[in-house]
């Protein structure tokens, strides 16, 4: 395939991660990250940042990217091809052109992507105040630039999404096109000004191009459940209502319907939905055998496992592991982190 352009021609150049996991046909794990003790990481800031507030990335391709979170806000831009993303165990389809914006509680997990399927990630750093990162646009001016700031808070719940299509305009084409170009070009000159002229150009384009969302920012009447529902993340494998309510002194019929209320699904939804993610991180990331993935996200017996992975999933945990488990060697693993 001739790719004449030059932001085609790097985008689809093969890094040293997608010449590994196309030739094992599974997920590499480049970071080193410990699924066993968290089996849903929170992806690290890593060297990402290193030049400013907003960083450009490819997405490695010819794996699945297992359930995780961000420590950033993510923009997923599908430059070229197809997706399927799972957020918040939402299905969610990218096409060409599509722009997915994550808060960075969101659990975010991607299939299987090809060669042509070219996925664009451009991460936003939110531990500096919203108008140190984009001091040229007022917070309240639309619903994506209020997920920004929202963002930048603390105490806050984080776990918004919106979806866009960017060909709906030749601007926002344009603009996002210009954006990526001069982010990954590390030797573009003012790169740190550029990006973000252009990104904050980009915010303002979006608002008409909104395609679906799931927006619940933070309010004071959420603020006392925050806690409840970081505990709730932390300890999946191990808790019920009743002990939950008991912890932070709530009704447990009240507890119940505010947990419903502000994340849309029940206790026992967010537990089920936490579990089948970090068991299919364990499967796709570990050589644990069925029992001790059973054991660890939080059931007795492995039956437990099977009912949930036919519940959401439509298959077996076995027939899940066969299809996804890599055989990478860890003599590789080490020569791509040295």
């Amino acid at each position: 395939m001739n790719h004449p352009n030059s932001i085609t021609s790097r985008l689809f150049k093969m890094t040293k991660v997608e010449k590994l996991q196309n030739h094992f046909g599974g997920n590499v794990n480049y970071m080193d990250l410990d699924y066993i003790h968290n089996p849903i990481p929170k992806m690290p800031q890593w060297n990402f940042f290193n030049d400013g507030d907003i960083d450009i990335t490819k997405n490695n391709r010819f794996s699945y990217v297992p359930a995780h979170t961000h420590s950033f806000i993510e923009f997923n831009y599908m430059y070229s091809g197809s997706c399927t993303q799972y957020i918040n165990d939402v299905k969610t389809i990218l096409h060409q052109h599509d722009l997915l914006v994550m808060d960075k509680d969101v659990v975010q997990r991607i299939d299987y992507t090809n060669e042509n399927d070219i996925l664009v990630n451009i991460l936003v750093k939110t531990d500096s105040p919203y108008e140190a990162i984009f001091d040229s646009i007022p917070q309240s001016t639309n619903e994506i630039t209020q997920l920004l700031y929202n963002g930048t808070r603390v105490n806050s719940l984080h776990n918004n999404f919106m979806l866009f299509n960017l060909s709906l305009s030749e601007v926002a084409l344009n603009l996002i096109n210009a954006l990526i170009g001069i982010g990954i070009s590390q030797s573009s000159a003012h790169r740190k000004d550029s990006l973000r002229f252009i990104f904050s150009s980009l915010l303002l384009e979006l608002p008409d191009l909104t395609t679906d969302k799931s927006i619940n920012f933070a309010d004071s009447s959420s603020d006392d459940l925050l806690p409840v529902l970081k505990y709730i993340e932390e300890n999946f494998a191990t808790i019920s209502l009743n002990e939950v309510s008991e912890i932070f002194k709530y009704n447990t019929n009240y507890l119940g319907n505010k947990i419903k209320t502000n994340t849309g699904k029940t206790f026992n939804e967010l537990i089920e939905r936490r579990r089948l993610s970090a068991a299919q991180n364990l499967m796709l990331k570990t050589n644990l055998n069925l029992s001790q993935i059973s054991e660890t996200v939080g059931y007795q017996n492995s039956s437990s496992l099977f009912r949930l992975f036919k519940k959401y999933l439509k298959t077996t945990p076995s027939e899940y592991k066969r299809r996804v488990h890599p055989k990478v060697p860890k003599s590789i693993l080490k020569q791509l982190n040295s």
